[in-house]
């Protein structure tokens, strides 16, 4: 009897596992590009915001407040096991005027291995999720978790620009993304 009380908790644990991860990447309107054959990660061409939202295992959420005014965004979808680990890279542009500046936003069901979370530089979205700052001057990044998903924003900001100001432009539009 009690092997059947594990069996069905096993079932029911897996089952729930699974809802966490809300199933696996819809890649069926995606170009996969060349990659060997068993390696990982695997890449996607750019795909539009709403071919993005088909595709995800999860909801897409985007920043609603940058720090300028958008006039080219990219979506690339990259696979980094079996479906399963799937990550967004979002990148927004501003008018260049010849300096190269972006805002770009990485969302995944998985933390990379090459990421870290938890820095020293904590501080609080405007929902009360906890996040981190790190980067550099020039390019300040933020990271945080929440409803099972990694996030991560970088601001490569214009040359010359008040840095505690735009590091605080990060975070209101990392704060946008619950709006």
């Amino acid at each position: 009897m009690k092997w059947l009380v594990y069996l069905v908790l096993a079932v029911f644990l897996a089952g729930c596992s699974s809802e966490a991860t809300n199933g696996t990447l819809n890649d069926k309107n995606l170009k996969l590009q060349d990659h060997p054959k068993g390696a990982y990660p695997r890449y996607y061409d750019q795909v539009s915001k709403e071919e993005a939202e088909k595709a995800l295992p999860f909801p897409l959420k985007v920043p609603s407040k940058l720090p300028f005014k958008v006039v080219l965004s990219t979506y690339q979808i990259s696979d980094w096991g079996e479906k399963r680990n799937i990550l967004l890279d979002t990148v927004y542009y501003p008018t260049q005027e010849g300096q190269n500046v972006y805002l770009a936003y990485r969302v995944s069901n998985f933390l990379p291995k090459t990421d870290k979370l938890e820095t020293k530089d904590k501080v609080k979205l405007k929902d009360g999720t906890k996040a981190y700052f790190s980067g550099s001057n020039d390019l300040p990044m933020i990271a945080w978790k929440k409803d099972g998903l990694y996030h991560k924003m970088e601001y490569l900001m214009k040359e010359g620009t008040d840095r505690k100001a735009e590091k605080q432009k990060l975070l209101e539009a990392a704060s946008s993304v619950y709006k």
